[in-house]
């Protein structure tokens, strides 16, 4: 296979990928709040303690900030520490696995994964309690428009690169072609997140259910938030 053919093979599998990634980060971000949810509200809960687990739950897996975990005695700071490390360490791997990037990049693109989760925008609005016990919590977001114009990007910029390497009079090999549209798709997402664009705001309900006297989100709803916050199916 030549090199020009091994790379288009490359973009059009990348392509495919990429509508993949946007699951993926959905996913890791139910493992963090399954591992949240063992220090959950108990049985005696009121309005503000649900919103505020609600937003521990969500401002420790996307932002790495404690505030509301602490304050509700869910863990100390260093708990929470650890639990966002263990979800980027999980999602990164994630991430990488279904670009298909090897190891020895997962690294290079660590930064990027953590700025594409910190710059998450919702606002967990007012709790209110259910004849059930359960609670329904009002979230506002917005979504963020980052894989399709990262992605546009990246097939754009490839484009000019195959041209350039078609008429090189000494190509670049298959490694360093595979090396470039990875560092290429990172580059593209960091230039889309400097700038990123988000929809209009709209509002959701997370519901908080009462499972063996432990206050719990319901992992539909979470999931269905999750998705709600990134553009793309």
């Amino acid at each position: 296979m030549s090199g020009y053919a091994f790379w288009l093979l490359c973009v059009l599998e990348t392509k495919m990928e990429n509508t993949r990634i946007k699951k993926s980060v959905n996913k890791m971000m139910l493992l963090l709040i399954g591992v949240l949810v063992v220090g959950a509200v108990s049985g005696c809960a009121s309005d503000k303690s649900v919103r505020t687990y609600l937003q521990a739950l969500l401002d420790t897996s996307y932002k790495n900030n404690s505030d509301a975990f602490v304050e509700i005695k869910l863990g100390t700071q260093e708990d929470a520490q650890a639990l966002y490390e263990q979800g980027i360490d999980t999602g990164v791997g994630v991430f990488c696995s279904r670009l298909g990037v090897s190891d020895a990049y997962k690294e290079e693109f660590r930064q990027v994964y953590m700025d594409m989760l910190g710059k998450v925008r919702y606002t967990v609005e007012e709790a209110e309690k259910q004849s059930d016990g359960s609670y329904n919590v009002t979230v506002t977001y917005e979504k963020m428009n980052i894989f399709d114009p990262a992605l546009a990007m990246h097939e754009e910029n490839v484009a000019a690169m195959m041209e350039e390497w078609a008429s090189a009079a000494e190509p670049p090999s298959e490694e360093e072609m595979v090396a470039a549209t990875y560092r290429e798709f990172k580059n593209c997402m960091e230039t889309v997140l400097a700038g990123v664009q988000y929809d209009e705001a709209a509002t959701m309900t997370v519901r908080i259910e009462l499972v063996d006297n432990v206050y719990t989100p319901n992992a539909n709803d979470i999931e269905e938030l999750e998705k709600a916050l990134f553009d793309g199916e």
